[in-house]
C-alpha cells in the first residue's frame, strides 16, 4: 500500500508538472516528493510508457556543472474531446495533453430544448464530429467533457435540470453518455468549464478568483486557493438567480425579479425588442419586426457598428454587472475578476469600463485594492477548452472537489 500511494503521488507530481510547466526533471520530482532521485527514476522509468514521457533536452544541475536530462510528453498521443452546448448553438472541439486547440466545429443550426429530440441532435453531432476525425487521431480521444447549463453534480456525473428525463433519472447523465459513444465521460456546468479555460490561461495566478459568464444568461464560477468551489452539491455560481428587482418580470426558473432578469443577453434582446416595437430605431430593428430571433451576438455586432440603442443597453447591463460583481467583492474579497461570455466581446468603452467603475463605486475601498479585473482570453473557445481541460484533469489528476 505504501509503495502504490508513493508512485501516486510521483505520478500526480509528474503529471502537474507535465501539464503547468510542459516538463520536469527527476531532481525536481524528488524535490517536490521528498524522495531520493533513485527511487523517483525506478517510478518515472515505469510511468513513461504509461503516459509516453520523452527526453527532450539537458540543463545545468547544480553548482558542480552536472546536466539532468529534461523530460516532457509528446502532446499528440492524447486528444480531449469538448462539446459546449448553448441555448443557440453547439460547439464541439478536441485539444492535444498540452491544451491546444487541434480542431473544433460549429453546430449553427442547433437550438436548445429540454427535449429528447435536442439531446438526440446532441449525440449525432458528437458522433459525426468524431466520424470525421482521422483514425489515428480518433484512437487518442481518451474522455469527452460535455458543458450544459444549470445546476450539475459533475462529481456524480449528474444534472438537476437538463436532459434529466423521468426514465433516464436511475442512472446518471454521464454514464448514459459514456456508454453511448465508449469512452469515459463527464458533464459540467457550462460557466465553470469556460472559467477553467480561462483561468488556466492566465496561469492560475490570482488563488481567489471570480469568473462571470455574461451572455444570454449569468453565471459565476468562484475559486478558491487555485480550485473550483463547487459547494456541497456543485451547484455554486448561480448569482443569476438571486432576487434583486421589483421589476415583476418572471425568470426562467420560476421567479421573478432575478439578477438575470436584468443582467443578460435574454434581457438586452427582451429591451430591445420593446423599445423598437414602441418606435424607437435600432439597426436590428427589421430583423425585430419580421419576428426573427436575436442573438448576443448580433447585439454585439449592432454596438461594433455604433447603433446608438444597443450600445445603451449593452452599456447599462455593464453597470448593473458591476454592482453585481460589487457585492461579490465585498463578500468574498477575491485577488481578480474575470469577464467572459458573449457580451464580454463588446468594445471596453461599452463595458468593461462600466462594470469596473460600478465595481469600485460600490464596493468598499479596501477590498479593490490592488484587485484586477480582466477579460477572457479564449472568448468563443473558452468552453470548448475548458471542457477538454477538464476531462483531462478529471482522467490524470487525482482532484478532488471543495
Amino acid at each position: 500500500m505504501f509503495i502504490n500511494n508513493t508512485y501516486q503521488s510521483v505520478k500526480e507530481i509528474t503529471l502537474r508538472l507535465l501539464i503547468e510547466k510542459g516538463e520536469f526533471t527527476i531532481p525536481k520530482i524528488a524535490e517536490l516528493s521528498n524522495l531520493s532521485t533513485t527511487t523517483v527514476a525506478k517510478m518515472i522509468s515505469s510511468l513513461k510508457e504509461e503516459i509516453n514521457i520523452r527526453e527532450v533536452s539537458m540543463e545545468c544541475n547544480g553548482s558542480k556543472g552536472r546536466r539532468a536530462v529534461v523530460y516532457g510528453i509528446d502532446a499528440s498521443s492524447h486528444f480531449f474531446m469538448g462539446v459546449d452546448i448553448k441555448t443557440n448553438h453547439m460547439e464541439t472541439g478536441i485539444t492535444d495533453f498540452s491544451g491546444k486547440l487541434i480542431r473544433r466545429k460549429s453546430y449553427g443550426d442547433f437550438r436548445f430544448e429540454n427535449t429528447y429530440e435536442c439531446f438526440d441532435r446532441a449525440g449525432e453531432n458528437v458522433d459525426l464530429f468524431l466520424q470525421e476525425l482521422e483514425p489515428s487521431v480518433r484512437a487518442k480521444v481518451e474522455g469527452i467533457c460535455f458543458n450544459i447549463g444549470g445546476r450539475v453534480n459533475s462529481r456524480l456525473g449528474t444534472s438537476s435540470t437538463i436532459f434529466n428525463f423521468e426514465e433516464m433519472q436511475d442512472t446518471p447523465l454521464a454514464d448514459i453518455l459514456s456508454e453511448r459513444f465508449g469512452l469515459p465521460v463527464m458533464i459540467e456546468n457550462d460557466t465553470k468549464a469556460m472559467a477553467y479555460a480561462d483561468y488556466t490561461a492566465y496561469g492560475k495566478a490570482w488563488p481567489d478568483t471570480l469568473y462571470f459568464n455574461i451572455g444570454w444568461h449569468l453565471g459565476v464560477c468562484i475559486f478558491i486557493d487555485g480550485k473550483i468551489y463547487y459547494g456541497r452539491d456543485g451547484y455554486t455560481g448561480e448569482a443569476g438567480h438571486i432576487s434583486k428587482y421589483d421589476n415583476n418580470i418572471m425568470c426562467h426558473c420560476g421567479k421573478k425579479g432575478c439578477v438575470e432578469t436584468e443582467v443578460s443577453g435574454m434581457a438586452i434582446v427582451r429591451k430591445l425588442t420593446e423599445r423598437v416595437q414602441k418606435g424607437e430605431t435600432s439597426i436590428l430593428s427589421t430583423q425585430i419586426r419580421r419576428g426573427e430571433k436575436i442573438t448576443a451576438d448580433d447585439i454585439i455586432e449592432a454596438t461594433e457598428k455604433e447603433d446608438p440603442l444597443c450600445i445603451e443597453l449593452v452599456s447599462k447591463t455593464a453597470t448593473e454587472l458591476g454592482k453585481v460583481v460589487a457585492a461579490m467583492v465585498n463578500l468574498l474579497n477575491p485577488h481578480c475578476i474575470i469577464i467572459g461570455g458573449k457580451l464580454s466581446k463588446a468594445s471596453s468603452f461599452y463595458f468593461l469600463e462600466y462594470v469596473q467603475l460600478m465595481m469600485r463605486r460600490n464596493s468598499l475601498k479596501l477590498m479593490t485594492k490592488g484587485i484586477k479585473v480582466l477579460p477572457s482570453k479564449y472568448q468563443d473557445d473558452a468552453g470548448i477548452i475548458g471542457a477538454c481541460l477538464l476531462i483531462r484533469d478529471r482522467l490524470y489528476l487525482t482532484q478532488k472537489q471543495n
